[in-house]
């Protein structure tokens, strides 16, 4: 009996042959592929199939495929599952989903479903975090030269521009506990907490089932400061000194004076303001390794 299932795939995420070889595996266990474009409206595609009975949703591509296809699922008794070909994969390595698409379909068809926290800023919904900051103008200045460019390029640029703008934003913070104003160059606010002093660049999560949001941001510094500052992130020191601050609540709410380009999972988007978050406990349900 065919897998009742939708599968959406960003090719602009992997090698275009694993993806054909992706698609058409999928296709022979009776797995729907729609391929994104700009065109494509991913919340409304799942919203009406999921109203034509298909349980079974499946994200091919990064953490951006994912937050586009959640959008449709959240608090509806449809699974997210995950196929990790994005750059990092923060989300699907969190869920412990191998990074092969082999096995990661396998985890999709055969997998079982468990329940997992997932946050909300203004009307959309996100997995990982949202950044305010240094982060979106790096993500801005990445894309100015379009994906055909070399990725490592980009990067170097974009890392150039942004630290010569050396962008910052002031906040006006509020929680149930506590209202602060915020100076800062690095403001995130996370879905569940991130382990901060492992070593390295990744600072996975946990848990994705604690019910809380999770709350960072730096003091405004000169840039070498911060530089020295990453340079004790990469070694697991960051939550060690005395310019980190972090908070976990259920709710916020964030007032600037005007509306802010900001970073969620990745993608970028403007918001009004002000901007309210919370955390929807147990909000989404997804496929995951039966061990």
């Amino acid at each position: 009996m065919p897998v009742s299932a939708t599968l959406f795939l960003n090719r602009n995420s992997g090698a275009r042959s694993e993806s054909d070889a992706l698609v058409e595996t999928a296709r022979a266990e009776g797995v729907e592929i729609v391929e994104l474009s700009p065109d494509v409206d991913c919340a409304r595609e799942v919203r009406e199939r999921a109203r034509r009975g298909t349980k079974l949703f499946i994200a091919a591509g990064g953490d951006g495929t994912v937050h586009h296809v959640v959008q449709g699922l959240v608090n509806s008794d449809a699974v997210l599952a995950v196929i990790p070909t994005g750059t990092y994969n923060h989300f699907a390595r969190d869920l412990g989903i191998p990074l092969d698409w082999r096995e990661a379909l396998d985890v999709a068809l055969n997998g079982v479903a468990r329940s997992v926290d997932i946050a909300r800023i203004s009307d959309r919904f996100f997995v990982n975090n949202v950044s305010i900051g240094l982060y979106p103008e790096l993500v801005a200045r990445r894309e100015e030269h379009g994906r055909d460019y070399p990725r490592w390029r980009a990067r170097l640029y974009a890392f150039y521009r942004t630290m010569r703008k050396y962008p910052h934003v002031t906040l006006a913070v509020e929680s149930q506990a506590q209202q602060e104003l915020v100076r800062t160059h690095v403001f995130m606010i996370s879905n569940n907490s991130y382990e901060l002093e492992r070593v390295g660049i990744e600072a996975p999560r946990a848990t994705l089932s604690e019910g809380k949001l999770s709350v960072y941001w730096l003091d405004h510094m000169p840039r070498l400061r911060l530089a020295r500052l990453v340079a004790r992130y990469l070694t697991g020191r960051v939550k060690h000194i005395p310019s980190f601050r972090s908070f976990r609540t259920t709710q916020m709410r964030v007032q600037a004076k005007h509306a802010l380009r900001v970073g969620i999972d990745g993608e970028l988007f403007t918001l009004s303001m002000p901007i309210v978050v919370t955390i929807v406990p147990q909000g989404l349900a997804v496929k995951v390794p039966r061990d």
